[in-house]
């Protein structure tokens, strides 16, 4: 019997060969960590194929190996796969009822060297993960043990937009965006959104376009203190060739610079504003190669230094008491830095143990933008709206989504309707703010702006 296990697999090993081709440029990331193996994916008919235990360890899987049968059983904490060599099958078992579903796959796990190499999607598809492709990179992208648990009865419309990409202004419903992308309100409820580089008012029904100078400033952030506007600039180049970047006040006499250096030796990720007036960023010293929470001095225009950060912290938000929250877009951790006390700490999630998890202990993702607002930190988790409640001791007591389906798929069809079965296209220019209407979110890959309400 083992003779004929072998024979076969050797056959099937010898019919594929023509079929198999190594390949030194597919990378594979899982739960947003790149998986490293000494042997590279190989693609049979169209399908990635990697070494059986790699994956299935990274994957969080206990391997064990039947060589009477060339079977492998992959077991988790609530799935138990079966997969063998030159069997299109895959047999799926659930730990916490037993029940057990027979899945098929298009290419059947084989030797190749000596290896056990298995398709990659099908083996994350039975362990209920989710799995894209990204043509522009060539990267699989799986994620895996997610648990989002949805608020109340929330549902996405959309807000402002036509989704035909060009400047259009007209009512909400019938004007158009090129790329909105950075958001806020000011005091008076007036939305303003950095349009591909230009700024939109929506304002009692209706939009405009704010004109300014000079022209070759343009708008990356917009944030608002009272009925002032406040922009981070892209980078533009003076007549010696030389890129700068800023945060500036938009006046009647136009852009007044507050902040303005040279792009080659630093960056602002982000930045807010508290209810005193201070704004705060979160800046990258490329010089020195650290990045801080500071604060800008709108008299000195110098930022003080409050405290050094991870350089994966590249968003934060600051509450109606002036601490900050600080959203680590690698690591997928949230930290809080206390004014009174001066302190820096974990406030959910766990540095590299990046998981969509709601409930009372919370994990993150990928944090790219948050908000603040009664009580509650919204987050833009990679493409998932979720919030988290905050207790007097600044600890996270839960977490809760309001709207959006994990997903790696670049381009999704995003369809309005309840906020559980919408998936959002991700995209590092999205941004959101809450306001007392809902949550309004920026969509550049559609052109058009959200709104995720009850």
């Amino acid at each position: 019997m083992k003779k004929l296990i072998m024979i076969i697999s050797i056959i099937l090993l010898f019919v594929s060969a023509g079929t198999v081709s190594a390949s030194d440029n597919i990378k594979v990331v899982i739960n947003n960590k790149e998986l490293y193996c000494a042997d590279k994916p190989v693609i049979v008919e169209g399908r990635t194929m990697l070494p059986l235990r790699a994956i299935g360890e990274a994957m969080g899987c206990e391997v064990i190996w039947v060589s009477g049968t060339s079977t492998a059983n992959l077991k988790n904490e609530s799935t138990i796969v079966s997969m063998q060599i030159g069997n299109k099958n895959i047999t799926r078992v659930k730990r916490t009822n037993q029940e057990q579903k027979l899945l098929q796959t298009d290419v059947a796990p084989m030797l190749i060297n000596d290896r056990t190499y298995i398709p990659v999607r099908a083996f994350a598809e039975a362990l209920d993960a989710v799995v894209g492709w990204d043509g522009t990179t060539n990267t699989v992208m799986i994620v895996y043990d997610t648990t989002l648990k949805y608020a109340g009865n929330y549902a996405v419309d959309t807000y402002a937009g036509n989704g035909e990409r060009q400047k259009h202004d007209s009512g909400l419903s019938t004007m158009s965006f090129v790329s909105p992308e950075g958001i806020s309100v000011n005091s008076r409820g007036d939305i303003l959104v950095a349009d591909s580089g230009k700024i939109r008012k929506l304002s009692n029904g209706k939009s405009e376009t704010v004109e300014f100078e000079p022209e070759y400033i343009t708008a990356n952030l917009i944030r608002c203190y009272k009925d002032e506007i406040y922009v981070l600039t892209n980078e533009f180049q003076n007549t010696d060739g030389v890129k700068y970047y800023g945060i500036v006040k938009l006046t009647n006499a136009g852009a007044e610079g507050i902040f303005v250096t040279e792009a080659t030796y630093s960056k602002i990720t982000d930045f807010d504003i508290s209810n005193d007036g201070k704004l705060y960023v979160v800046y990258n010293n490329v010089g020195v190669g650290k990045t801080y929470l500071g604060q800008l001095d709108l008299a000195s225009a110098d930022i003080n230094y409050i405290t050094e950060l991870d350089s994966g912290i590249k968003t934060l938000a600051v509450d109606d008491k002036g601490n900050v929250f600080l959203g680590n877009t690698v690591k997928g951790s949230l930290y809080v830095y206390n004014m009174s006390t001066k302190s820096l700490k974990l406030f959910a999630g766990a540095d590299n143990k990046t998981k969509f998890v709601d409930g009372p202990n919370p994990m993150f993702f990928e944090p790219r933008r948050l908000d603040y607002k009664n009580g509650y930190l919204y987050v833009l988790d990679y493409n998932v709206l979720r919030r988290v409640s905050v207790d007097s001791a600044y600890q996270a007591v839960t977490a809760e989504t309001l709207a959006g389906k994990v997903s790696v798929e670049q381009n999704p069809e995003t369809i309005n309707g309840k906020g559980s079965d919408i998936t959002f296209a991700p995209s590092y220019l999205m941004d959101f703010v809450v306001t007392d209407q809902g949550v309004i979110l920026t969509d550049p890959k559609n052109a058009v702006l959200r709104i995720i309400h009850e």
